[in-house]
């Protein structure tokens, strides 16, 4: 996809050369769209800092001299909070010399009129995804603009004055108490909070702010029109005042260190001190070779016609008590391709990261275990790229026969490569957010990963299994998996009565004999959930936050605890719950995974991020759920999900997602083809979007941007954060005070041929690593892995009974069976909290999501 020529957008601008813009980021988690909007429109180079660079701060007026104008953008906070607008103060108070134009949104907005004798207030009821029309009398920035309706994410409002009363009125010229702001626009919609405030200029100095977004979604075009009107205006006061950027640019940006402070693993390991850890991280890339030399592998494959299930042949391969990797798409409408990753005991590699006290593990088995301590997890990442560039097939480097590239099984989307998940906590060092504490007593790595040379890819849709090996002299192994593939294929379509009923006599008899073990742990397991009182005070405690403008969207989550007592020494089997939960909850991005310490059964309906090879990229966020009931039609479905409420919960997250994308791809390889439609699923309505992008085809230094650059800068999920994200994140880790671990992080695979696919960790159990099983290789050793419930988890609710019939209640007494030790699993849910919500709703909400996860826990 061509970068799109900012010409086309700048046309009615003033031909002044290159514009440069500084753009102050306050942390906001829709900066990267604003500084898109800015390229795009305007035409501008645009620079960002943060609103903490110290540097930046101590050297202000020096780093000003190389900009035309300064836009300041939103985040969460009061203006009147030092830590919250940082440098952004030094703006309004620049002696006359030093002056420029300045633009600022939302907080950018209050800050500049709260610095000129305004007050800035909270609203009576947040404006947070709320769309409006704006009102405004068509002069100065809003010349020309008709029809804007905006965006709005805001719990705060300027107010002109700190003694008088403001007019339930607009009007357009400065009052006696705020006489240097003059206002340009306001919002007359709202009849709880009155007339709000919605644009405004000083007076006398170049500054022009507006509380609404105008790079959201859904704000009109006329957004657009309104910045360009403002760099007219800016651009006339630049010519009156003969001011001109600086020829010394670069270096006064010497003075502004990078806005995202991302430590490259190939600098970190230049570093003398670091000799060492670069020797042991060079030597993970090198063993993740050693079955396959360092040039790319020979793909080996097979294809096989006929409808197969994955289940089965786990089954029939005898899988299905060993290590493997299953994303399965549950025959979902939705889902077309199935992927089995084999795990060869003593030569898979696999890789662990915990981000507790930041150790990579690696190796192929608990004899061969390698430990490297990183400073970041930062360097993690280039390791994994190198390792799928050395094995593509495709790759021209190295220099592959043309033969063998062209021979490609160019529709299976994974050909090999890593399989695995990345946690929840590994996704908050990405943003730097520090993990709860007791995040140091769990054993389960937060990333986790096997390099999987051997593959079966089903492809549901044209009905075809694709036996794959990246290993050298392979053909015994494909050929064996073809042989058991083919004679399932025959025993599906086999006519023979008799044969059809020992095959199924045989079925039945396995199927029963798991059923029978499970459902006799099962009936005497626990369950433990969140106790309604509790997880409604959070709602509130979450909703306090985003009344005081700290955030605009939280994504709240709890978990249930199931513990199953072990007989003989043995738990539940996870394939059989697997099984179990696929049958009663089928979705498009199921997963079974056992893997180094980690038990996951899952069927998430949500896909976080998607690339293929050809670089075009999809995240499908789901936000606003509804159960199925006999009562709920699709008609009143559609309903409350196309309420304010539903929306401005899915909006806020579309627009996080177009920051995190454009900020790897930019602004201008966007798009929105879907907006907030209704999907059905089993047990739910939801709400769905779809944001895609395209991935440049290169660059001039010779480093392309991959799709795990686009997903390890959207951790952790935006879906499972809310916005802000960082500031959102930090408040939820002191309101649920709990590591969430594989629940809300990502699960899916890396391919050597350069596609990828994750989904988003819900309605997914997972068990304890202290006290299940997983392999042997990175089990903890020391005593430190907690076994026990978390204390701040609520307990069995009182007074049930143990016959109750309710999965929210403790379902038996256990405490027959102790002596026998127990396991536990856990699964996490919870739902955004808008101020639109109600803590009942949420608690409800939750309940719904738990249930999907929950049922192949109850016992027949």
């Amino acid at each position: 996809m061509p970068r799109v020529s900012k010409r086309a957008y700048t046309s009615n601008l003033p031909a002044r050369g290159s514009r440069h813009i500084l753009y102050v980021d306050a942390y906001d988690s829709f900066s990267n769209s604003i500084v898109g909007l800015l390229e795009q429109s305007l035409g501008a180079d645009v620079t960002t800092v943060r609103i903490d660079d110290r540097t930046a701060s101590e050297n202000l007026t020096a780093v000003l001299k190389a900009f035309d104008a300064v836009v300041v953008g939103p985040g969460p906070g009061h203006p009147a909070n030092p830590d919250d607008v940082g440098l952004i103060n030094q703006l309004w108070g620049l002696d006359e010399q030093d002056l420029l134009p300045v633009f600022g949104i939302c907080l950018g907005f209050q800050s500049l009129c709260l610095a000129h004798g305004a007050s800035v207030k909270r609203l009576k009821q947040a404006r947070h995804g709320i769309i409006s029309n704006v009102l405004h009398n068509r002069t100065d920035i809003f010349k020309g603009v008709v029809g804007l309706r905006a965006t709005q994410y805001h719990s705060l409002h300027v107010h002109l004055g700190t003694n008088s009363s403001e007019s339930v009125e607009p009007y357009w010229e400065p009052n006696e108490d705020c006489p240097k702001i003059q206002p340009l626009a306001w919002d007359v919609e709202d009849e709880l909070n009155g007339t709000i405030l919605m644009g405004a200029k000083h007076t006398a100095k170049p500054f022009w702010g507006v509380q609404f977004h105008p790079e959201s979604i859904c704000t009109s075009k006329e957004g657009t029109k309104l910045l360009q009107k403002w760099w007219v205006q800016a651009d006339e006061w630049l010519t009156s005042c003969s001011r001109t950027v600086c020829s010394e640019r670069a270096a006064s940006l010497s003075y502004i260190s990078p806005a995202t402070t991302t430590t490259a693993v190939r600098g970190a390991l230049k570093d003398k001190s670091s000799n060492r850890q670069r020797s042991a991280v060079s030597s993970l890339a090198e063993a993740l070779q050693q079955n396959t030399g360092s040039r790319p592998a020979k793909l080996q494959w097979t294809a096989h016609a006929g409808q197969i299930s994955p289940t089965a042949l786990v089954e029939a391969l005898g899988l299905d008590g060993d290590e493997i990797i299953l994303l399965d798409s549950q025959n979902h409408s939705m889902g077309q391709f199935s992927l089995l990753g084999v795990v060869v005991p003593g030569e898979t590699v696999k890789v662990t990261y915990r981000s507790w006290d930041r150790t990579l593990r690696y190796g192929t088995d608990f004899d061969d275990e390698h430990l490297v301590q990183l400073q970041s997890i930062d360097q993690i990442w280039p390791v994994l790229q190198e390792a799928l560039d050395v094995h593509d097939p495709k790759n021209q480097s190295h220099q592959a026969p043309r033969s063998d590239r062209e021979n490609m099984p160019e529709e299976s989307p994974f050909w090999g490569g890593f399989m695995g998940y990345i946690s929840y906590e590994a996704g908050l060092e990405t943003i730097g957010v520090e993990p709860h504490e007791s995040l140091a007593n769990s054993s389960t790595p937060d990333i986790n990963f096997a390099f999987v040379h051997r593959s079966i890819v089903v492809d549901h849709a044209s009905n075809k299994t694709y036996v794959q090996s990246l290993l050298p002299n392979d053909a015994r192994w494909i050929e064996n998996i073809g042989h058991t593939i083919e004679t399932l294929l025959l025993q599906s379509t086999q006519s023979t009565p008799q044969l059809e009923t020992t095959r199924d006599d045989t079925h039945a008899t396995r199927e029963l004999r798991e059923s029978l073990e499970m459902e006799k742990r099962l009936g005497l397991s626990q369950i433990r959930t969140p106790q309604e009182r509790h997880y409604r005070n959070k709602v509130l405690d979450c909703q306090s936050s985003l009344a005081a403008g700290d955030s605009y969207e939280l994504c709240l989550t709890d978990e249930t605890l199931i513990t199953v007592p072990k007989i003989d020494g043995q738990g539940v089997s996870p394939w059989a719950l697997y099984k179990k939960l696929r049958c009663k909850n089928p979705a498009p991005y199921g997963a079974y995974l056992q893997l180094s310490n980690a038990t996951v059964v899952g069927t998430s309906p949500e896909r976080f991020l998607k690339w293929d090879r050809e670089g075009n990229c999809q995240f499908r966020p789901i936000k606003g759920t509804v159960k199925k009931s006999p009562a709920m039609t699709r008609e009143i479905a559609h309903g409350i999900l196309n309420s304010s409420k539903e929306q401005a919960e899915n909006l806020m997250i579309v627009d996080l997602i177009r920051h995190d994308l454009s900020g790897v791809i930019g602004a201008e390889r966007c798009s929105v083809p879907k907006l907030m439609t209704v999907e059905e699923y089993e047990h739910v309505y939801q709400l769905v979007s779809v944001i895609e992008g395209q991935l440049p085809a290169g660059s001039s230094d010779g480093k392309n941007t991959t799709g795990l650059d686009v997903l390890k800068a959207s951790l952790p999920p935006g879906s499972m954060t809310g916005a802000p994200k960082k500031r959102s994140c930090e408040i939820l880790r002191e309101i649920e005070k709990r590591p969430r671990g594989i629940y809300s992080g990502v699960l899916g695979y890396l391919d050597v041929g350069g596609a990828g696919d994750f989904s988003v960790v819900i309605r997914t159990a997972v068990r304890d690593a202290s006290t299940g099983g997983g392999s042997k290789m990175h089990r903890r050793t020391d005593d430190s892995g907690d076994s026990t419930p978390r204390s701040n988890l609520g307990c069995t609710p009182a007074g049930t009974s143990p016959r109750s019939t309710s999965p929210f209640a403790s379902v038996r007494d256990v405490c027959s069976v102790a002596q026998e030790g127990m396991e536990t699993w856990r699964i996490g849910a919870g739902g955004a909290v808008t101020i639109q919500s109600t803590d009942e709703g949420e608690y409800l909400e939750m309940e719904t999501k738990v249930m999907t996860a929950l049922t192949a826990f109850q016992s027949k």
